[in-house]
């Protein structure tokens, strides 16, 4: 069978004699073709409506029909399933439907939480309850309007040189409800911190843009207000009470959510079946200050140091932190000659430590590939989706690079793909001549 070609009804029919455990329900059916087929299985873009996945806006994703697609092509049966890099916590949710195991990794803690929730069996009534506590309860203490140490201080009004991010009174509401948070038992108030993560940029002054944010035009005089913020609250967690009353991931598999480094928590992982992610592009993009909002409203950065130790945690794919470059690992021509054209050009790049960057990249995603390759059985996969990147002309082919390394890593390839266009940065005239890829790299005998 062909990668994403098969009917969504083949595609878990197949799936399903493929979980050692149990056949896939007819939830998995129901809940997937709420997905919009027509945009690129890749993305996350076809998911805003989709039950669970809609709780919270995550760009960088790959949709559950290409999880379900992946496993229902392989040749071997799946009893656990491995992502790397969990992010929205796609994998592990669209495991849960089909009644394989997961584990996944991730470094962002808010990031995690979303994870959790989604596998986590909530009672609707649970949630709702609890909620209405938060809320009855809800009262301002001075210790709300005070911003912790180390958070930036645009966060509140006054904010710095006259741009906030939140009036005052819709600051101290959120930290109010958090402080509320804390007395609800651990699953609701994860899931709770979540749908309240949801609801922050649009009660803010800025809106999220490509790699970064950008104030809103003509906010100042139209700010949202704490009974903004709170309506939107109520809408996501009726959103949420609606989507558990409907779909439950079913019970009999297990999901394990490990919060951390990839790389320093993949020799702790015990064999699986498959490992399926897509890890951070060596795109500049710094995905921690991404959720910078979140990070610091919902209390999971409480200083500085929480931020810099968060950040020097994630894979050397951007510049915005000074990094411990490493050499360039070995084995691949296009990496060499992408090096020296990116050394030869440094004049003209918009950060002199690029080249730095793209060789310490490699060397982290050598290290990612080599566990896999222990943790997985001969014969059995690793499915990754990756993109490239372009920097003052010269074109970083992060496939053909990681196709070159597979050999000595102990990977052989078995299929590439091209599934989508990206755009390249407005300094490269924001023309379609990027490409995502998927690789399909089986265990090495």
């Amino acid at each position: 069978m062909n990668f994403w070609d098969a009917s969504l009804e083949d595609t878990v029919r197949r799936a399903g004699t493929l979980a050692r455990r149990r056949p896939a329900s007819r939830d998995v059916v129901d809940w997937l073709s709420l997905y919009d087929e027509d945009r690129p299985t890749s993305s996350n873009q076809g998911t805003g409506q989709l039950p669970f996945q809609r709780w919270f806006r995550f760009k960088e994703a790959y949709s559950p029909k290409f999880v379900a697609d992946t496993i229902a092509s392989l040749p071997h049966p799946v009893d656990r399933v491995l992502d790397p890099f969990g992010g929205s916590g796609t994998t592990a949710l669209t495991c849960g439907f089909l009644g394989i195991d997961s584990v996944s990794l991730e470094v962002n803690p808010f990031l995690a939480d979303l994870i959790a929730s989604k596998v986590a069996a909530v009672r609707p009534s649970d949630l709702l309850r609890q909620y209405e506590r938060v809320r009855a309860s809800l009262e301002i203490l001075p210790e709300d309007r005070v911003p912790p140490k180390g958070m930036p201080a645009t966060m509140r009004e006054p904010g710095r040189d006259g741009r906030w991010l939140f009036a005052a009174d819709v600051f101290d509401t959120v930290r109010a409800l958090v402080r509320g948070l804390a007395k609800v038992p651990s699953a609701e108030r994860r899931l709770l911190r979540v749908l309240l993560g949801s609801t922050l940029v649009n009660n803010s002054n800025v809106v999220i843009n490509g790699k970064g944010r950008r104030y809103r035009g003509g906010w100042q005089g139209r700010e949202r207000t704490p009974r903004d913020l709170l309506d939107d609250l109520d809408v996501a967690v009726d959103s949420a009470v609606s989507d558990l009353t409907r779909f439950s991931v079913p019970a009999g598999s297990r999901h394990y959510v490990r919060r951390g480094d990839a790389r320093v928590l993949l020799p702790k992982v015990d064999t699986v079946d498959l490992a399926i992610f897509s890890p951070p592009y060596p795109n500049s993009f710094d995905y921690t200050d991404v959720y910078n909002i979140e990070l610091w409203m919902l209390g999971y950065l409480r200083n500085a140091d929480d931020n810099r130790r968060l950040r020097l945690s994630t894979l050397r794919s951007h510049v915005q932190i000074a990094w411990r470059s490493t050499p360039a690992p070995g084995g691949s021509a296009t990496l060499r000659e992408a090096l020296e054209a990116l050394d030869a050009s440094r004049a003209e790049l918009w950060n002199r430590r690029i080249p730095e960057m793209v060789a310490s990249y490699f060397d982290d995603m050598c290290r990612i590939l080599s566990q896999l390759a222990r943790i997985l059985p001969a014969g059995r996969h690793a499915v990754c989706a990756i993109g490239d990147s372009q920097y003052a002309g010269t074109h970083v082919d992060v496939a053909r690079i990681i196709e070159e390394m597979l050999p000595g890593l102990g990977f052989r390839l078995v299929k590439s793909e091209a599934i989508r266009s990206m755009r390249t940065s407005s300094q490269h005239g924001g023309s379609f001549d990027l490409r995502e890829h998927c690789l399909v790299m089986e265990r090495s005998s």
